[in-house]
């Protein structure tokens, strides 16, 4: 059998696809694990945030130094559109304060049922278990399209769309394996890492406040190696939520900064985003000339950080938390000042793939028509999701990606 489309991967864009897959289309999808959406479920701690309710175009901004090449993606199939799909399939969203979309059940499963009931046409079939080997162009009576050689033998389509994810989480199935298929076909990948990652430093100090968060801190990376950050700059801040974790650094403004890191860059935190080491020291010696108090209660009035995290920034400066704050020295004040807006630690690494939400790198973006998400080099190739070189902040907008970017590859075949 010659079929109009093969899906390999039934992951969010995977099953989206097929979802969405003209009825007339005789579609085969090809899952290497034995179920499907393993990576999906797992989505928002089982709870599925699947977009983002602000404007659109400010989608641009949550993709790097890449979001600003994807609006022929996302503005043809928004977030309005994709929870307007699930909607009208009768699955109820709620939208939180912060502007996460979530199934009103709270319950990753029933995304993923949705997608499998609405799936689950004549014309399209699943089979689990199988690898792909090798996949090679083919022709014949005027034909174009696929040969698939899998673990099960060997399928033949005018049309492939590759949906197999990136290497974060492997064990649901997406551990870039994948990718070896492509190199042969001669296609430019961008050398993958994990993203959307806890970052460990050395002599990390904070082990004891495991849990503690911080609303608004500056994080900012500085690297010798200029090209690892936007623009050649050799140096990348983001402001955001920190939380402090047994190992390491974490929270959102750290996962999304971490898409930048390697180990040898430095990390430094600002605990106030709205001082410097200089206004801060001068604020500590005025307040402290005011009267008697003690340090530890001069830091509380003037920062309004948690008591116990600066107990451990008094005790790591060897300042005793109960001597008067009049008695310190300037030296003094300003290694307080400095811990608390330039906190700086050199990194180690990022957690892993087996940690990591998402993962940076993959098919190169020159490599793709972002309108129809086709291979240039190669007619009827498509491509969706997280096996390209795209990779969003935490809150929605990795999903929202994998749909907008299966529906525009969906769209295109139906026009082609």
């Amino acid at each position: 059998m010659i079929y109009d489309l093969i899906i390999i991967g039934a992951g969010a864009a995977g099953l989206f696809a097929a979802a969405n897959a003209p009825d007339h289309f005789k579609t085969l999808v090809l899952e290497k694990t034995k179920t499907p959406g393993n990576k999906l479920l797992l989505t928002g701690n089982g709870q599925c945030n699947l977009t983002n309710n602000e404007p659109i175009k400010a989608f641009l901004t949550r993709y790097g130094d890449k979001g600003k090449y994807l609006r022929p993606v996302l503005f043809p199939f928004s977030n309005l559109a994709l929870m307007g799909f699930f909607e009208e399939n009768a699955l109820p969203l709620t939208i939180r304060e912060d502007g996460k979309v979530f199934p009103k059940s709270m319950k990753s499963k029933d995304i993923v049922n949705l997608l499998l009931k609405l799936s689950h046409k004549p014309d399209v079939t699943f089979r689990y278990g199988v690898e792909i080997k090798e996949i090679v162009q083919w022709s014949e009576a005027e034909i174009l399209g696929y040969s698939i050689q899998a673990t099960d033998g060997i399928y033949k389509s005018k049309n492939v769309l590759v949906a197999t994810g990136g290497e974060s989480y492997p064990q649901t199935g997406s551990d870039g394996t994948f990718f070896s298929c492509l190199e042969r076909l001669g296609l430019s990948l961008v050398p993958r890492r994990p993203a959307l990652t806890p970052i460990f430093v050395q002599n990390y100090p904070y082990s004891e406040l495991s849990g503690l968060t911080f609303s608004n801190c500056v994080i900012e990376i500085i690297s010798e190696e200029s090209n690892t950050v936007p623009n050649n700059k050799n140096r990348i801040k983001v402001e955001g939520s920190l939380l402090l974790t047994h190992k390491g650094f974490s929270g959102p403004a750290v996962l999304e900064i971490s898409r930048y890191i390697k180990p040898g860059d430095k990390l430094t935190v600002n605990y106030l985003p709205d001082k410097i080491h200089d206004s801060l020291r001068r604020t500590l010696l005025k307040t402290a000339a005011e009267g008697s108090k003690q340090i530890i209660t001069v830091l509380e009035s003037t920062t309004s950080l948690p008591r116990r995290f600066l107990e451990l920034i008094c005790d790591s400066s060897n300042i005793a938390k109960d001597e008067k704050a009049s008695r310190l020295t300037g030296k003094e004040m300003g290694a307080l000042a400095e811990r608390l807006t330039a906190d700086s630690y050199n990194i180690n690494d990022t957690g892993g793939f087996s940690t990591a939400m998402v993962t940076a790198g993959g098919v190169d973006l020159d490599e793709v028509n972002l309108r129809t998400m086709e291979a240039k080099q190669y007619p009827g190739l498509y491509f969706a999701g997280e096996v390209l070189d795209i990779d969003g902040d935490t809150g929605g907008y990795n999903l929202q990606f994998a749909f907008s970017s299966a529906m525009c590859a969906i769209k295109a075949m139906q026009h082609s």
